[in-house]
């Protein structure tokens, strides 16, 4: 019996391609060990509670404004080679967080992870799209999309323990190590498999300007929660992004080799495989926003089995993703993206449903289907953006796929936190309470939040359907 070409073993050096990009996606989510050191990190620089954002802030507004510079710098670059500075960045940006002597110290470090983070996430969909043949690329990044999800679902519980154990400097300097050795790997791959493009002209002016746009953005958007939307400060910032952004674009349409093709935008099945994974990650976020709340204050259950019950979600979408990807080789990603996101869709639905006598069975099958739709969605959808993309262009594809993941999360928890607010008010007036924050309001509020939330999944699984079912081969748009 004949195999088909997704069933095909991969060559050794496709698999070390994708082993080395899958631990590099691994060791990156890990940062979601952090969170649990933030109230250690606080007390040990004596910070007012506030200040720990910035914490977040310095990291994700620096690799997600530089994402597609850098991805268009591994493209010229070689993609090997801008791993190998990503994964040395990484491995001094974690001994400079864990060793840092005071908070800015810490903040300038966390700067540095992110640029490193943005080398790192720029280059390593690409090596893993560019080792293997056009018909076996679900199958690689579901791999390489599994890896991430294990890594995002490991780190708070291993967080919790190293915090414990060791205290929160640990957090950072357990990854030194790993990153040193992924670096040596990383250093030792031969350049010669792939055609690098040194020749070509870097267009650092429009790096620049979409780096200042996004970064405007994000802060504005960030901040405006806190400020209110009108403050000056915030107006200045969308102004200054709004500008930026202008400047690209007229960099773009001038220059020969621009960062990204803007005519792949008028592809529409392109420009919705991006906008849907915006609304996906956007709509499922709320879930680390609201639901460890939900689970310790209203069901009472301890942080250490609420941490297990989370676990859930990325560990649903770690076990979909190479699933997912092996049956869009064969079956085309606009099938299984649908199905992914209405099942996500189906998922924040079920959480809308839950209460203070729900169990922690119901909660663990409601937050495991939002975990399998995203890993049935994620991986087809992000083997079409690459396969769109000419291959001399991976870096920008694979930096693409992820700038639009944190645009979604930044976006679904500045918008999930104001509905909640807003909603809790609504339901403190109703139910007639003293104070907004009385525990009967945070259930009503919870429930519509998520009841948004799926709407949000419906709205993506309807655009979904309009793209065309244009099977995924080597012929990009």
């Amino acid at each position: 019996m004949a195999l088909s070409p997704a069933s095909l073993p991969l060559s050794r050096s496709s698999r070390f391609a994708i082993g080395l990009a899958g631990l590099s996606a691994l060791l990156g989510a890990l940062d979601s060990s952090v969170n649990i050191a933030f109230p250690a990190i606080t007390a040990t620089f004596a910070l007012d509670v506030t200040l720990i954002q910035w914490v977040v802030i310095s990291y994700v507004l620096t690799y997600a404004s530089l994402l597609l510079g850098c991805g268009r710098l591994a493209d010229v670059w070689g993609h090997e080679r801008v791993l190998t500075w990503g994964l040395a960045g990484s491995t001094l940006a974690f001994l400079s967080c864990g060793l840092a002597p005071n908070f800015f110290w810490l903040l300038a470090a966390r700067v540095l992870q992110g640029l490193s983070a943005a080398l790192v996430l720029a280059a390593a969909p690409a090596l893993v799209t560019l080792a293997v043949p056009a018909e076996t690329r679900g199958r690689a990044l579901g791999i390489f999309q599994m890896s991430a999800a294990i890594g995002f679902a490991l780190g708070p519980l291993l967080g919790g323990v190293l915090v414990d154990t060791f205290g929160w400097r640990s957090v950072y300097l357990f990854r030194a190590a790993p990153a040193l050795f992924l670096t040596i790997l990383a250093a030792r791959r031969p350049r010669s498999l792939h055609e690098r493009h040194e020749a070509e002209h870097f267009d650092l002016l429009g790096a620049l300007t979409l780096a200042g746009s996004v970064a405007g953005f994000l802060f504005a958007v960030s901040r405006g929660r806190d400020l209110g939307w009108t403050s000056p400060f915030v107006l200045f910032l969308l102004l200054a992004a709004g500008l930026c952004f202008g400047g690209f674009v007229l960099t773009e349409t001038r220059t020969k080799v621009p960062v990204v093709d803007l005519r792949l935008f008028r592809h529409a099945p392109f420009t919705i495989a991006n906008l849907l994974n915006l609304l996906a990650n956007c709509a499922m976020f709320a879930i680390w926003l609201l639901v460890p709340y939900y689970i310790v204050n209203v069901l009472g259950y301890s942080a250490g089995t609420g941490g297990l019950l989370l676990m859930t979600c990325p560990l649903a979408t770690a076990l979909a993703a190479p699933l997912a990807g092996r049956l869009s080789d064969r079956l085309g990603t606009r099938v299984l993206s649908s199905l992914g996101l209405s099942l996500e869709a189906v998922g924040l639905w079920t959480i809308s449903l839950l209460d203070a006598a729900s169990g922690s069975l119901a909660v663990a099958l409601a937050l495991g289907l939002v975990g399998l739709g995203l890993g049935m969605f994620q991986t087809p959808n992000m083997s079409f953006v690459m396969g769109a993309i000419p291959r001399a262009q991976q870096g920008v594809a694979g930096s693409m796929a992820q700038m639009m993941r944190t645009l979604g999360v930044v976006l679904g928890v500045t918008g999930a936190s104001m509905l909640f607010g807003g909603r809790r008010v609504v339901h403190a007036e109703r139910l007639q309470l003293s104070e907004v924050g009385d525990p009967q309001s945070f259930m009503p509020a919870f429930q519509d939040v998520f009841l948004v939330s799926a709407g949000l999944g419906v709205l993506a699984f309807g655009l979904s359907l309009l793209r065309g079912s244009r099977r995924q081969t080597d012929d990009p748009l």
